[in-house]
C-alpha cells in the first residue's frame, strides 16, 4: 500500500498526537519521526507548530460541525433537536475514551488570548452557537437562549472528561429541555 501524501501524513500524525498527548507535550521532531517525513518537508507545509495546529483545528472543525448538524437535524420539536446535540458528547466520549473536546483541550493549553489557535477555537465554537440558534427560530430572545444552551453543552463536555462518565450529559440534557419549556428566559 502506498503511503499517504506528506502533508496528509503530517496532519494525521498531528491529529493523533495533539489529541492523545496534548499540544504542548507534542514536539515537531516527534511529529516528523512518526509521520516519516523529512524536516524540510514538514517546514514546506507548516512554517511552525502553531500553524500546523491551526490547520488541525480547521480540519477537526469541519468534521465536528457536520456531525453536530446531523444531531441537530433529528427530532420532531426544537427541544428534541437541541437535546439530540448531547448525543454528540456521548458519541465522542465513547469513541475517544473520554479524552474530551479537542478544541477545549487545545484552548486549555494556550495562554495567548489573541493567538491564531484561540481564534480557531472561538470560530469553531461560534459556529456551534449559530447552529443552535438556527434551531430556535420560534423562541423569543433566541440569541440568549442559544448562548445558555451552549454554556450547558460545554459544561457537560468538560464534566464528561473530568468524571469519565456520562451522567453530566444526562443532567445537561434534562436542564436544557426544562429551559426550553419555559416561556421566558
Amino acid at each position: 500500500m502506498d503511503k499517504l501524501p506528506v502533508k496528509e501524513r503530517i496532519l494525521n500524525t498531528a491529529d493523533r498526537l495533539f489529541y492523545e498527548q496534548g499540544y504542548r507535550a507534542t514536539g515537531i521532531n516527534q511529529i516528523i519521526k512518526e509521520a516519516e517525513v523529512a524536516k524540510a518537508s514538514f517546514y514546506q507545509y507548516f512554517p511552525s507548530k502553531e500553524e500546523l495546529c491551526r490547520e488541525y483545528l480547521e480540519q477537526r472543525s469541519l468534521t465536528a460541525n457536520a456531525r453536530q448538524e446531523s444531531f441537530l437535524n433529528i427530532g420532531d420539536t426544537p427541544a428534541d433537536r437541541i437535546c439530540n446535540l448531547f448525543g454528540n458528547i456521548r458519541h465522542n466520549a465513547r469513541t475517544n475514551n473520554f479524552n474530551g473536546c479537542p478544541f477545549l483541550n487545545i484552548s486549555a493549553e494556550i495562554n495567548a488570548h489573541e493567538s491564531i489557535l484561540r481564534q480557531a477555537v472561538k470560530q469553531h465554537k461560534s459556529r456551534l452557537i449559530k447552529l443552535i440558534k438556527n434551531k430556535l427560530a420560534d423562541y423569543p430572545d433566541q440569541d440568549t437562549l442559544a448562548e445558555m444552551i451552549y454554556v450547558i453543552y460545554e459544561g457537560a463536555n468538560i464534566a464528561v472528561k473530568n468524571y469519565r462518565d456520562l451522567w453530566p450529559v444526562e443532567r445537561a440534557e434534562k436542564l436544557t429541555r426544562e429551559l426550553m419549556t419555559r416561556k421566558t428566559i
